[in-house]
């Protein structure tokens, strides 16, 4: 396959410049997680233990426990490239630090809370396309485009 085949399977480099409704003036700069960022970001979202009692199972527990807070910092960490937001003293909100979550407003922090989701996350793709079982020895098969090729088994 040549070099002209390939076809680019990264994240953009440019972040997107988001407005604010919350506070009139307010941007945000974003950029989407990579796919490795995205599932560290996943393994951070959860943790599961268990403990076991071998002499008595009735003793025997699972706990998950949801960390959405260090999920959301890690979010705001790395897809936050710039912004305009500051606190009571017209410092820049410095979001590598945990510090500046508990001074945001809720209602700012909700908003790009919601942009970054929507930055994040997959758009709806068409399932059927890439789950279709063979039934013959060829068939016409979909592509995820919506176009169609033959193909031989």
């Amino acid at each position: 396959m040549s070099v002209n085949d390939m076809v680019n399977a990264t994240v953009p480099t440019e972040a997107e410049r988001h407005y604010l409704k919350t506070i009139e003036g307010a941007w945000v700069d974003l950029k989407p997680l990579p796919y490795g960022q995205l599932i560290e970001r996943r393994d951070k979202a959860s943790r599961m233990s268990m403990t076991t009692d071998r002499r008595n199972q009735d003793n025997s527990r699972m706990d998950i426990d949801m960390l959405q807070a260090e999920m959301r910092r890690y979010e705001f960490n790395h897809c936050i490239v710039d912004h305009n937001l500051g606190d009571d003293q017209g410092n820049q909100l410095n979001f590598t630090n945990p510090a500046s979550m508990n001074v945001l407003d809720p209602r700012v922090g909700q908003e790009i809370e919601q942009l970054i989701d929507n930055l994040n996350q997959l758009e709806d793709i068409d399932e059927e396309n890439f789950t279709a079982a063979r039934t013959s020895s060829s068939q016409v098969v979909p592509t995820p485009l919506g176009g169609s090729t033959e193909g031989d088994s």
